[in-house]
This record gives C-alpha cells, structure tokens and sequence, in this order.
C-alpha cells in the first residue's frame, strides 16, 4: 500500500487497484508548462549509491512507479554522465533523454536502446570524442558556450527546444548544481529504509542555504518515504 499522509486527511492506495497511477499521477502534476524538477534517491543517512555502487540496491517498485509518472510530466530527462556510466541507462519512453558530459565519456551508454532521439549537453572540446563514440547511433549535440556545466545554459538551451518541462535524476554533482544555479523549482526525495556510508552523498557541494516546503509526503509497507518539495529559493 501506498499512504499520503500529508496533506491530511490520510490516503491509501493499493498498487493492483485499477485508478492507482491515475491518482499517482495527479498528485505529481502541475500547473506550469515550464517545471525543473529533481528526483532523486537516497539512504536515510544520504547515499546516493547502495551496495553495489548504483541506486538499484537502494530503489523498490512504488520509486520505480513514481519515477515513471515524474517521466510521463517531463518532456526530457536530465542526467549526468558519469550516472551513465555507473548505472547504465533508463531511457525514458515518452520524454527526450539528455546526458551531459564534460569530457564526452560516453560508455556504457546503450543510447542504441534509447526510444528517442538522445541530446548529448557537451563543451566544445568534448564533441569529437561524443561523435567518436556515437558514430552508429543518431543523436544530437547541445554546445555548451565553454567548459563550465552552467545549468542556466543547459534550461534555456532545451527551452528553446520546446523542452521545458526538465526532470534531472542526477548524479549528485548534476543536481546540486542545478540547485546552486537557481533552475530548480521542485526536489522529489524518495527515502531508502536503508543506512549505508554516504561515500556518493545524494547531494553534493550544495553551496546556498535553499528554503523549501513540503508539498506532499508518501509512505508504504515497505518504509519508503517520498517526499515532493517545492524549492523556495537560496538565501
């Protein structure tokens, strides 16, 4: 079962019941057309990665259910490389997907099981290594104006895309720059029932005082938490 808990009064689905995504999906909508959300997951004390050095040990079904609604509001998905090469990849099935990548250290991609076409969000001097390692797939390449990640650039370059509802799940450093950056308007937090050393903290080098409040919060039989914040501003 899946609980609501706040906003009161209490709310249980069951996953099995026929209008159980209808309502999941409500409870992640918005009103916007233009939303930079993240989601993420993490241990109790902050891991971003389980035992074997992913977010696959950390994750359970209804985290997978809530990212595949949080997808179905996105028009593209957002993650970094490096995620990309530790876990592999997730496309998504309605959303474009773009990676971002300083060096264009692509592999372990499997962009060739991707449902659209990729957005590979480069620096200049990375683009012959992403052509070098892409030269069979079909993609296409956002040019970053220099070396530096600006997440600002990386929003404006997908909103003139027609790409602006932004989902970014990570990695760490990814996230907590588009936070630092001022981008971000929701964190979506699912909690793991787990205590593992933060050796990848969920969130990296946060450098502002960010003011949030919650929007609603989850819980099921499982002990997972998941939480949907709206992000306030830095101070």
């Amino acid at each position: 079962m899946l609980t609501r808990l706040l906003p009161s009064p209490s709310i249980s689905h069951d996953p099995e019941d026929e209008g159980f995504r209808d309502w999941l999906s409500q409870l992640y909508s918005f009103e916007t057309s233009s939303i930079v959300r993240i989601n993420m997951i993490a241990s109790i004390n902050g891991s971003a990665v389980g035992t074997d050095g992913s977010s696959d040990t950390l994750t359970g079904g209804n985290d997978r259910r809530i990212m595949g609604v949080i997808r179905t509001h996105a028009d593209v998905v957002v993650v970094g490389a490096r995620t990309v090469r530790r876990e592999g990849l997730s496309s998504p099935r309605r959303a474009r997907l773009a990676i971002v990548t300083r060096s264009g250290d692509l592999t372990g991609h499997r962009l060739d099981e991707s449902a659209s076409v990729p957005l590979i969000v480069c620096p200049p001097d990375a683009i012959s290594t992403v052509e070098e390692q892409l030269s069979d797939i079909e993609h296409e390449v956002i040019e970053l104006s220099s070396d530096a990640i600006d997440p600002r650039e990386i929003v404006t370059a997908l909103d003139e895309r027609g790409l602006r509802s932004i989902v970014c799940e990570g990695g760490p450093s990814l996230a907590a720059a588009f936070l630092d950056a001022g981008v971000v308007d929701e964190l979506c937090m699912t909690t793991s029932p787990k205590l593992r050393s933060p050796g990848v903290p969920m969130l990296a080098r946060v450098g502002a005082m960010i003011d949030t409040h919650l929007i609603h919060l989850l819980v099921d039989d499982d002990s997972y938490l998941y939480a949907r914040w709206a992000i306030d501003g830095p101070q």
